[in-house]
């Protein structure tokens, strides 16, 4: 079967990350996404929250194409589970490229597998993603005109290198939650408050945005990878040395509930279950305040000296 791009264009959240999606013959899938300060966390850097939208497009689409193009069926599906490994740091600057493929589908469930590469052609990350099927595609993202993106405000600041050089983890991130620190551009644009800190535990929450949405209108989980990545980042640099910075290597999602978008308070909360010189991992949850969870991370994050 003919598959043109058209057919799956990205949803809201995409559109306002500026994800875009390539279809090939073979139903193989290429997602890019272009990455810089806007979407720097407190220390200036980019990770895998900058790219959380990125993520839920190059981990779930390609499955969802393959079985477009075996069975002309499109049901809609939704992440259960994605695993991100990382590998080279993120860039700076310039365009990310997923090059994914469908590992398995049936009537009800798929895999998907990505990697993800930057423009001189390093492996940043491979991601994998399991969707099941919930429903019928709500709309007919092939004749409708998609929504213009929502405009994203300018970028809030990211603390200078040297300042932050100058300062243990914990001090660092008790600062963003007080305000004499920049919580950083990402973190602007997510709405993310740091209201509790301890070492090894951080406690924030969020609002959902409306740019945030789904097609189904809920909080897409791609923006929820950003969410429970960020907040993991923040745990582990409550573990940091002045000499220290810490990097997240591979991350976990088992996505239980939908945040509704608009929607009440997430809460999240990230504390370390093991901390070694040189690893530590962490259980990260996105809750209701309620305490329905919506989110279970489990991430291994790698200390190491500051460059």
């Amino acid at each position: 079967m003919a598959i043109e791009t058209a057919q799956f264009a990205v949803d809201r959240p995409g559109r306002f990350m500026g994800v875009g999606i390539e279809v090939a013959d073979d139903a193989s899938v290429s997602v890019t996404q272009s990455v810089g300060s806007h979407l720097f966390d407190h220390r200036g850097q980019t990770t895998l929250a900058s790219i959380g939208v990125f993520t839920d497009v190059a981990a779930g689409a390609p499955a969802g194409i393959a079985r477009f193009a075996e069975t002309g069926e499109r049901p809609q599906s939704v992440l259960s589970h994605v695993t991100a490994t990382l590998a080279h740091p993120f860039p700076i600057s310039g365009t990310l490229v997923g090059h994914g493929s469908s590992l398995f589908f049936d009537e009800s469930t798929a895999v998907s597998g990505t990697d993800v590469r930057d423009e001189q052609g390093a492996l940043v990350a491979h991601l994998v993603g399991r969707s099941i099927v919930v429903g019928r595609t709500p709309m007919d993202l092939g004749t409708e005109e998609p929504e213009t993106a929502p405009e994203r405000d300018d970028p809030e600041p990211w603390s200078d290198a040297a300042i932050l050089a100058e300062l243990p983890g914990l001090d660092i991130v008790t600062g963003i939650s007080t305000g004499t620190l920049p919580r950083g551009p990402l973190a602007g644009l997510l709405g993310l408050e740091v209201t509790a800190a301890e070492r090894g535990v951080v406690q924030a929450r969020l609002s959902p945005r409306e740019w945030m949405a789904n097609v189904i209108g809920s909080v897409q989980g791609g923006v929820l990878v950003s969410m429970a990545e960020a907040v993991t980042g923040l745990a582990a640099q409550t573990l940091t040395g002045i000499d220290q910075d810490y990097r997240v290597l591979e991350i976990g999602l088992d996505y239980l509930r939908s945040p509704a978008v608009p929607g009440p308070v997430i809460e999240l909360r990230s504390a370390s279950v093991r901390a070694g010189r040189r690893l530590a991992s962490f259980e990260t949850t996105l809750c209701a305040a309620d305490g329905t969870v919506y989110v279970r991370a489990h991430a291994n994050v790698q200390l190491l000296p500051r460059a």
